[in-house]
């Protein structure tokens, strides 16, 4: 029997109901794929993963970079492809069109979350910090 998300699964993600969103950036010469999951209050298990995909770059000559064509040859790696494929199709049902107003209010309660997070996140860290700071003296 074949897994419904090949690829997802290859990267070790094996809880697609959990799956919430999924962030795409670029850094440097490199695609940094994050994936978002649901998890309850004091779960133990990560909010997120990231995976970084490498740019591979064709061999051009070098007064031929630093044009808009070479930017053009740098493509992205094809399991990111088929990730995004997959991860789309996972999260359709959950994008399906709704009213702006409901849209609007989904997007500031998912920002105020997200904002919500980073600051324990931030707290942790400088808690975890601080504690370090006390041991060494």
């Amino acid at each position: 029997m074949t897994a419904p998300y090949p690829t997802l699964e290859q990267m070790g993600i094996t809880s697609f109901d959990s799956i919430s969103r999924y962030r795409l950036r670029r850094e440097a010469r490199a695609d940094v794929l994050k994936v978002y999951y649901h998890r309850p209050s004091g779960s133990f298990l990560s909010r997120s993963k990231k995976f970084t995909f490498a740019r591979p770059r064709a061999n051009v000559p070098v007064e031929f970079q630093k044009t808009d064509a070479w930017h053009q040859l740098e493509d992205t790696s094809p399991i990111l492809r088929q990730a995004l494929v997959e991860l789309h199709a996972l999260l359709q049902p959950a994008e399906a069109p709704a009213e702006d107003n409901t849209s609007a209010q989904a997007t500031k309660q998912q920002l105020l979350a997200d904002l919500e997070h980073m600051e324990r996140v931030m707290k942790d860290k400088l808690d975890e910090l601080r504690r370090q700071i006390d041991a060494l003296k």
